[in-house]
């Protein structure tokens, strides 16, 4: 049977994951693995709904940092995808969408502590940028025709909103409600560097061993995502991105001066801080690059390597 495109393609990712196994650390710490996964996977069967009580709160705080994040991240991106023939921007979006929502978390804890502001950056930054790249990429798709038919006394917003922007609707809508779904999970995940979310909690479950909370929550959070076409109507999104601000919590108050402070001093490196200057930035950069940062790229590019090709076998 002559292989297709597809299947030298799947058949090359396949063995490039067969290598990236070989080179991968796949050293199991724990002391009884089976005996935890057995625990976790009796709670997926026989979930614990008596320790929920805060799944209101928790599921409130979910939707919220979802709607609040994805939607100033749409909104920044399109504004982005306008100037996106810039090289400047590309690169510019590139950058942020490049950060994931967790790290984006744990940098702005620094600043913000434990306030929403925290958790909603840390959504809408990377969103806007991957926001930048789609809608850009749909609407150099659309058809240039009417938009040479406009009179020259035709603003460049009118123009834009009535002949691109018109065209794409569409493909902007079923987009930007994917990137819903994935802001709901975006929002679980920083509940684990501190966000109120259904993550705050699950971390916590996970933590003290009671997995039939753990079983309880990851239910509750598939039913949340698979119910997201009922709950999320189209002419009920309006009154969800009003509500969602005043829904995030007030959290702990931000210190302005840990704000100062990071912008100031922690993100200078050590040698400057200590006045070193440049005769001693290269070897703490170096011992930085070759020790941590190397090693965790090369796992990263394993990982993904892998990660990536395992669902593709079972297609």
């Amino acid at each position: 049977m002559p292989l297709t495109a597809t299947r030298r393609v799947t058949l090359g990712l396949v063995l490039l994951a067969a290598v990236c196994l070989m080179f991968g650390d796949f050293e199991i710490s724990t002391h009884d693995p089976w005996h935890a996964l057995g625990r976790l996977f009796m709670g997926l069967i026989q979930p614990d709904f008596s320790r929920v009580d805060f799944l209101g709160e928790a599921l409130l705080r979910t939707v919220a940092f979802a709607f609040v994040g994805v939607g100033l991240g749409a909104a920044a991106g399109m504004l982005l995808a306008l100037l996106f023939r810039y090289f400047w921007v590309r690169t510019f979006c590139a950058f942020i969408r490049a950060i994931h929502e967790l790290f984006w978390a744990l940098i702005f804890l620094q600043s913000f502590g434990l306030h929403p502001i925290t958790g909603v950056l840390a959504i809408a930054i990377p969103y806007a940028g991957t926001f930048a790249k789609v809608y850009a990429e749909i609407l150099d798709e659309c058809d240039p025709q009417p938009e040479r038919t406009l009179p020259q006394r035709a603003g460049r917003l009118s123009a834009l909103v009535y002949t691109r922007i018109s065209q794409a609707w569409p493909h902007l809508v079923s987009y930007t409600a994917y990137r819903l779904e994935c802001g709901l999970r975006s929002s679980a995940v920083i509940g684990f560097v501190g966000m109120p979310t259904l993550g705050f909690h699950l971390a916590g479950a996970f933590a003290q061993g009671h997995y039939g909370t753990v079983g309880a929550l990851l239910l509750l959070f598939y039913a949340l995502i698979a119910s997201l076409r009922l709950w999320a109507r189209p002419r009920l999104l309006p009154v969800y991105l009003l509500a969602s601000p005043f829904l995030l919590g007030t959290g702990l108050p931000i210190m302005w001066s840990n704000v100062s402070r990071f912008f100031t001093h922690d993100i200078v490196p050590a040698p400057l801080r200590r006045g070193e200057g440049l005769e001693g930035l290269w070897p703490w950069f170096s011992e930085l690059l070759l020790g941590q940062a190397l090693p965790g790229i090369w796992n990263t590019l394993l990982l993904t390597q892998i990660a990536w090709c395992s669902p593709g076998c079972w297609r």
